[in-house]
């Protein structure tokens, strides 16, 4: 059995402790919540590579992107945050992506980097269930009520040109709604079909049985 190395909950302790004393006490356990869910997804080896400073901006900057956004919407952001802009740094360019849940979206985010020949280092992906209030302020994250949504966060080869940045922003969100477009459409044809079979066994009861088509008939 592996032993982990006891600096790590030391880390993530200091990520918590971040988090309440920064974040205002109304959302401080979900924020807590959102923070245990993504950095639970990280391997210990890459924990270590990192301090807690930067794993709490990225965990708020994956916060600001959910509380901003509307459910419904796809977001795709390429940046490189630094100490002055963000309250945080990374030695790589980094991808956020919020898009509500469905089939097919790590594969589809993979093809879309691997189509700009752009290398992922880590990706912290997986769907989150959402509620907010009537004012859209978040209430829960994780619970029974709300909206699926995943979030994606992404560690690329450091990237200078803007262009290229935004090039895989919409490389990226292309590919989501193009997802998002065949997998709602795969529903609606899905209970079309559904119909189309009740309809057809209730024609060929009917045809089977003359008698049953004489009592609706008449």
């Amino acid at each position: 059995m592996t032993v982990r190395d006891p600096i790590i909950p030391v880390l993530l302790e200091k990520v918590y402790e971040l988090i309440k004393g920064k974040i205002d006490k109304v959302q401080q356990p979900v924020v807590e919540t959102l923070a245990k869910r993504i950095l639970e997804q990280i391997s210990d080896e890459d924990l270590l590579a990192r301090n807690e400073s930067d794993l709490y901006g990225a965990v708020l900057s994956l916060w600001h992107l959910l509380n901003q956004h509307d459910q419904a919407e796809i977001v795709v952001k390429v940046y490189n945050p630094t100490l002055a802009g963000n309250g945080w740094q990374s030695t790589h360019t980094i991808v956020e992506i919020l898009t509500p849940d469905c089939a097919f979206l790590v594969d589809s985010v993979r093809m879309a980097l691997k189509r700009l020949d752009v290398t992922s280092h880590l990706m912290l992906s997986g769907p989150h269930r959402v509620h907010k209030d009537n004012k859209n302020v978040i209430t829960e994250i994780g619970g029974e009520n709300g909206k699926l949504q995943t979030l994606f966060h992404i560690e690329v080869d450091r990237m200078s040109d803007r262009k290229e940045m935004k090039q895989l922003e919409e490389e990226i969100r292309d590919s989501l709604k193009d997802v998002k477009l065949v997998t709602d459409d795969w529903q609606v044809m899905r209970e079309q079909m559904i119909s189309v079979a009740k309809d057809l066994k209730k024609a060929k009861c009917l045809w089977i049985n003359p008698e049953r088509m004489k009592q609706l008939n008449s």
